[in-house]
């Protein structure tokens, strides 16, 4: 099994710089040594987005919100129905609502800082999921953590 410092050790070495897709749009065609993703806003509707969003390699979806669940039908639709094969990363993530998180067809996550102190093998305690789901893997090796 995979561990959560390993995983750590191998992204250390990416960088990864989040845009607006607006901002992506003007910078996309500029030549960057940073592997760019797109943040997605509550707001912005993922299926309307989907020829810009699959050209994308990483797309970030912003879970800061702890009342608000509309994170995870975007992540749910840009998966199903889009069908992006991309990275998808939650950002700002309560630890709460990690399995949830991993549940919704989310790759990697990156939890907010003061969760960090926390132990980030966490996740493994979820490896049953008993209501059906866009996937049901609650092991963190299927996960990435940044």
């Amino acid at each position: 099994m995979l561990k959560v410092k390993d995983i750590e050790k191998k992204q250390k070495n990416k960088n990864h710089t989040l845009r607006y897709i607006e901002q992506w749009i003007l910078e996309k065609g500029k030549a960057s040594d940073l592997i760019n993703g797109i943040l997605i806003r509550p707001t912005d509707d993922v299926e309307s987005l989907a020829v810009t969003l699959n050209q994308a390699p990483l797309v970030a979806f912003d879970f800061n919100n702890f009342d608000d669940g509309i994170s995870y039908s975007q992540v749910k639709i840009l998966r199903k129905r889009v069908g992006y094969k991309g990275e998808i990363r939650a950002i700002n993530v309560h630890i709460d609502h990690l399995q949830f998180i991993f549940r919704s067809g989310v790759d990697s996550y990156e939890l907010l800082p003061q969760y960090k102190k926390y132990n980030e093998d966490y996740g493994i305690d979820f490896s049953v999921c008993y209501q059906a789901a866009e996937n049901n893997v609650g092991l963190l090796e299927k996960h990435r953590i940044y």
